[in-house]
């Protein structure tokens, strides 16, 4: 196990698609300087709606989730939304699709099959790249959202346990769809390149938008952090039971089955 883990870690060494999955996080944490404006006045136009009487303070969103105002507490908030928006299963699925295809790509696949450790090895290896790789992203959102938000809020009300939690929170929204990414791992065997991965990330958003505000959407490994964390546009969260994580379990044992099974035919084919 030791003798894969070095060896899928050297790999990276000059991987280029670190710094740019490093750059997608930071322009997209920067949009919140843009955001932010707009967040505000959204709060403040539903806050009038319901002194009007136009709104009734039940269907008053972002009061209801505890936004009320960007302050460090809320802005830090942000983060895990946006694992449940479109950065989470679209970075997720391009890190997988570039650790498992990456064999694939170069020609390399059966050497890396035919080495003296076992395959099996070689998979939880990769997988445990791809959760390092994301909690280093989890770590650069949450910095950069420091830089943010100091920008626009300056240090006023800073606590360190704002980061910190945004640094939990965003880990915990990662977990379910870390859990689908053997099924995204096993497409990028079958074909070259990135298109297939990218097109069943972006499928499987599209179906985890689709069921914002549903009982559903709790048992689907993909709109999980959606029930946990909200998005930015519909904060609102829920609760998930153990039949949730049962599922996307299940949905991991899944795909780690197919990837083994995908590995061991390239090794006979060879």
């Amino acid at each position: 196990m030791i003798r894969a883990l070095q060896a899928e870690f050297s790999k990276l060494k000059r991987a280029r698609m670190i710094l740019w999955t490093a750059l997608v996080i930071i322009g997209y944490t920067s949009i919140g300087l843009a955001t932010y404006p707009v967040l505000e006045d959204l709060v403040l136009d539903m806050e009038e709606r319901v002194a009007a009487g136009d709104l009734s303070a039940q269907d008053n969103v972002f009061v209801e989730a505890g936004i009320d105002e960007i302050n460090w507490e809320t802005a830090m908030r942000f983060i895990p939304m946006g694992v449940s928006g479109a950065w989470g299963m679209m970075l997720l699925s391009l890190v997988t699709a570039y650790v498992f295809g990456r064999e694939l790509r170069e020609g390399t696949d059966i050497a890396s099959a035919t080495l003296p450790v076992r395959r099996e090895a070689f998979i939880v290896a990769k997988m445990i790249v791809v959760a390092v790789w994301a909690t280093g992203l989890a770590l650069l959102a949450v910095i950069a959202q420091v830089g943010v938000d100091a920008i626009y809020l300056g240090f006023e009300g800073f606590e360190w346990v704002y980061p910190w939690r945004g640094f939990v929170d965003t880990l915990y929204a990662m977990l379910p769809l870390y859990l689908t990414m053997p099924l995204v791992a096993w497409l990028s065997m079958r074909r070259k390149g990135y298109l297939w991965p990218m097109l069943f990330a972006l499928a499987t958003f599209t179906v985890a938008s689709s069921l914002i505000g549903t009982d559903l959407a709790a048992y689907v490994p993909w709109s999980m952090p959606i029930v946990l964390f909200g998005v930015t546009w519909m904060p609102l969260t829920g609760e998930l039971t153990a039949a949730s994580w049962v599922i996307a379990l299940a949905v991991f044992g899944i795909g780690m089955l197919l990837v083994l099974r995908r590995a061991n035919r390239a090794v006979e084919t060879a």
